[in-house]
């Protein structure tokens, strides 16, 4: 289970690189867009990461004067310095966080076939760019530019942690994750995020856009492939659904919306008014102070 999930506590996303090797120590160099650090490391500390390059989550602090790496682990190195620093340019300083927070996922999913569609999707541009800078809807929840990427961290940070808490098991709790994450991912394709977009239901796109990582997924991992489809799909029927990820994820969409909504209607309202109306369709919220 990944510490990003259970904790406070951030390791930073940084990009690593060797500089010097003597044979006893080796200096490597830390860098982020804020920040830039170098440290003499036993060989066995880095042994895991690529001595020309990569992209780990670290754990550095202060101490006694001096910088000390506590802890590191690796993302996959298939993931370029470039590619990941050029996302991030696309957002707001406000939602880096977020999306870094995605991005470090892949250092911790447990199963190769879930961490490799992930990252499938992560390393596309014709997907990530709009998911980036998307509305999450039109006049509803999260309608702002990049609404769409904060809905979708929030609903899968959520389901993720519900599914931990509620003891489903790792492969469930990282399943929520990418289907939380994924969930309203054919938005991109609709009419507030595209000239040309239409006016559908967007689970249909969320097939569309997913086609080929999804077919590798359900050779590779049948299961895990039955559990996210369920996530992508629209809810038909009276019946529960067999997957429980798959009710959690939507019930996290829900909360996602309306705490979403809720907060619009207060906003500008004194703090003495313990209720509004939404100014998009009336709709009643309270609060409890």
């Amino acid at each position: 289970m990944s510490p990003l999930l259970l904790t406070q506590t951030r390791p930073e996303l940084l990009w690593a690189e060797q500089q010097f090797d003597n044979g006893v120590a080796t200096v490597w160099r830390f860098s982020s867009e804020k920040r830039e650090v170098s440290l003499s490391l036993m060989p066995l500390q880095m042994q895991a990461v690529n001595p020309d390059g990569q992209w780990v989550l670290a754990d550095i602090i202060h101490q006694g004067g001096m910088f000390q790496l506590c802890s590191v682990v690796s993302l996959p190195q298939l993931i370029d310095k470039q590619k990941l620093t050029q996302q991030l340019a696309l957002v707001s300083e406000e939602q880096k966080p977020l999306l870094e927070e995605i991005w470090s996922m892949l250092a911790y999913i447990e199963g190769a076939a879930l961490r490799d569609f992930l990252l499938e999707v992560l390393m596309n541009d014709s997907i990530m760019v709009p998911f980036c800078q998307g509305q999450g809807s039109h006049r509803h929840h999260h309608d702002e530019l990049g609404g769409l990427l904060a809905h979708s961290h929030e609903v899968a940070m959520t389901a993720a942690m519900l599914c931990n808490k509620h003891q489903l098991g790792g492969t469930s709790v990282w399943v929520a994750f990418v289907g939380g994450l994924l969930h309203d991912i054919g938005k991109i394709r609709l009419y507030y995020n595209q000239p040309s977009g239409m006016c559908v239901q967007h689970e249909s796109y969320n097939f569309m856009l997913l086609a080929d990582p999804l077919d590798r997924l359900s050779v590779r991992a049948p299961k895990i492939f039955e559990a996210l489809s369920a996530c992508l799909s629209v809810k038909v029927g009276q019946h529960g659904e067999p997957y429980q990820v798959a009710s959690i994820v939507r019930m996290c969409d829900r909360i996602s919306a309306e705490v979403s909504n809720w907060r619009r209607a207060f906003t500008n309202v004194p703090d003495y008014y313990w209720y509004a109306k939404s100014p998009l369709d009336n709709q009643l919220y309270k609060r409890l102070g």
